[in-house]
């Protein structure tokens, strides 16, 4: 799945790349607040509006409500490594990855490692980002080695 995922990410974001040049890796990101604080707007929003409607549909009416708000307070990102550089992209909030503008053209390099828990956090152009355990692997490739 990750890898049609990924797939559609690269075709999507072509316009956004200097002619000629070519992705050689792509890992998702997210900004904003913590992911881990998605659990708790989904739960206190779920359990908020059970409590005042007394019925399970207020509760999954709520917990609805709470998952839609927390996306007012994330942000998107794609990284990809290209054989010139380290490109972060934006996308939007909902539906798939369709990329709308870039936000840093970084040097070939650029490291964002090392990367541990199922939310790894990070710094990339400026923006502190979470980097889901999933992309993890991908995102090995920008941990900088040392050499000898």
């Amino acid at each position: 799945m990750a890898s049609n995922i990924s797939g559609k990410a690269i075709e999507r974001s072509q316009r956004f790349l200097e002619p000629g040049e070519q992705v050689q890796r792509v890992v998702f990101a997210q900004g904003g607040i913590n992911p881990w604080f998605q659990v708790v707007f989904f739960l206190v929003a779920l359990i908020g509006l059970r409590i005042v409607t007394g019925g399970l549909l207020g509760g999954a009416l709520g917990g609805l409500a709470g998952a839609l708000l927390v996306n007012a307070f994330i942000t998107r990102r794609l990284v990809l490594v290209t054989d010139r550089a380290v490109v972060v992209l934006e996308y939007g909030q909902f539906g798939g990855v369709k990329p709308k503008r870039v936000l840093a053209r970084l040097p070939m390099g650029t490291g964002i490692g090392p990367l541990s828990g199922t939310w790894a956090q990070i710094e990339l152009g400026g923006e502190r980002l979470w980097v889901h355990k999933k992309w993890h692997e991908a995102a090995g490739a920008f941990v900088p080695t040392k050499l000898g």
